[in-house]
């Protein structure tokens, strides 16, 4: 949403030359079908036409001048016969008192909002009226389907007047507010606290289901791991289950170092052994889903509040102006636009002032979501960490498969699992499971590789998939 008023002096400037062609002059509006048309850039002289620039010509109108295509955007208004009667007429907007078509004045008119793509005019600034603002003596008129201008006064239907009553709260909207409208809004507040959490559980939930997806993965993207590692210092050595060095403590982490851990597949492993912090990424995850779920339900309150000052986009439109009421029409634009949290503040809320809806539980139940979406987290985070050590714990065994033991295991009952050289297999695995030593077993694996003959490492029997004649 643009200002008319900021328009005028602004630059046109052709696109594809760099030249500054014109100086807007005036806006030009139909009030019959309540659309700016374009801007006039050159007033008739005695010998001369208006030159205008229609709004379809335009390719960009930003905050510091107009674009243009070219040149050929700027014609003479007799080229556009609408545009030439309404500079017939000579309708002047500026000054202008509005007025229902039952008497009740609206104000004077100060400027015009209009929508830079169509042209729709979606409101007017005015000062004084029965609606005026007490601090800024200003008020927004929502643009009526039909407005009549005369030489001194605008008429615009009643129904406008009442619209405005309602937005600014008169006695039917003050009695709706204290009575059902606030539980509305307290119901439809909880039942968004309670979605959110619900998506957000959904969404970890998918993540501690994904089959053979570690930890790390889940929170950090690996290429973003990556990117983490190379030139990090390794905090200690990394080992391959087959016994291959990936890195050594205190080694700076080069490509080729990430090229071994991705072909073992242990790109997480040396993302956490170079420093990555993968709870703290997890709680900004949770940070975000969070913060996002409160705005979302905050920025419903602002809903029929007055705007206290102007929110502007990044790129200088009107997201609302100083004296309007917020309507969903403003909501859509400021969440489009990301400034949320700039028309809060700008209708004098906080992210904590919204959630304290007087009369309401919301409150409560905003707490209830976000608890709730909070134990979620934290189920599924110990989730996601019993996976991830259980994936490193299969890994570390199917290294183990098929080497030796380097130290007598031994079960409960002091009973030989394995003696020294024995080779470790599915049998050996699963009773030291049972007996509570797997750790030990897989700590004495013999990861050298042996200076033994051929004969010395051939196991007691033939493999039962070996070739045999």
């Amino acid at each position: 949403m643009r200002n008319g008023r900021d328009m005028i002096g602004k630059p046109v400037v052709a696109f594809d030359s760099g030249e500054k062609l014109k100086t807007v002059v005036d806006l030009i509006f139909d009030q019959e079908s309540n659309l700016l048309l374009g801007f006039l850039v050159d007033e008739a002289g005695w010998f001369s036409d208006a030159l205008v620039v229609p709004l379809s010509m335009i390719t960009a109108i930003g905050s510091d001048a107009i674009i243009v295509p070219s040149a050929d955007a700027i014609s003479p208004a007799t080229n556009y016969p609408a545009i030439q009667n309404i500079l017939t007429r000579d309708n002047i907007l500026r000054g202008t008192r509005i007025m229902t078509v039952d008497g009740r004045d609206l104000g004077t008119m100060i400027d015009l909002y209009f929508d830079d793509i169509s042209g729709v005019i979606e409101g007017y600034e005015v000062s004084g009226g029965i609606f005026a603002d007490a601090y800024s003596g200003r008020s927004f008129v929502p643009a009526p389907n039909t407005i009549k201008i005369g030489e001194d006064v605008a008429f615009v239907p009643s129904e406008t007047a009442e619209l405005m009553e309602e937005q600014v709260g008169g006695i039917r909207a003050t009695l709706e507010t204290v009575g059902g409208k606030v539980q509305e809004i307290a119901h439809v507040a909880g039942e968004k606290a309670q979605e959110a959490a619900q998506l957000t559980g959904e969404k970890l939930q998918e993540v501690t289901q994904m089959a053979n997806t570690k930890l790390t993965n889940a929170v950090v993207n690996p290429e973003e791991q990556e990117d983490f590692i190379l030139g990090k210092i390794a905090q200690k050595t990394l080992i391959t289950p087959e016994g291959v060095i990936i890195v050594q403590e205190g080694q700076v982490v080069n490509q080729a170092d990430i090229l071994v851990a991705r072909n073992h597949g242990m790109i997480d492993e040396l993302y956490r052994t170079t420093g990555g912090n993968v709870r703290g990424r997890l709680g900004e995850k949770i940070t975000d889903a969070v913060v996002g779920m409160t705005a979302n339900i905050s920025l419903e309150q602002s809903q029929g509040r007055r705007v206290h000052r102007t929110v502007f986009t990044s790129e200088g439109s009107v997201v609302a102006v100083e004296g309007q009421i917020v309507t969903p029409q403003v909501i859509a634009r400021a969440k489009t636009h990301h400034q949320e949290q700039a028309l809060l503040e700008a209708v004098g809320l906080t992210t904590v002032d919204a959630l304290k809806t007087t009369g309401s539980d919301v409150g409560t139940q905003v707490k209830d979501g976000a608890k709730g979406l909070w134990e979620k987290v934290k189920e599924t985070a110990s989730n996601l960490q019993e996976h991830g050590t259980q994936v490193i714990e299969d890994k570390r065994i199917n290294g183990a498969l098929g080497r030796a033991v380097t130290r007598v295991i031994l079960d409960r009952n002091d009973e030989v699992i394995l003696n020294v050289g024995e080779l470790i297999t599915h049998q050996a695995i699963a009773i030291a499971r049972e007996a509570d030593v797997l750790e030990i077993l897989l700590d004495s694996v013999y990861t050298e590789t042996p200076k033994l003959s051929l004969e010395e490492l051939r196991a007691p029997e033939a493999g039962k998939a070996a070739l045999v004649e």
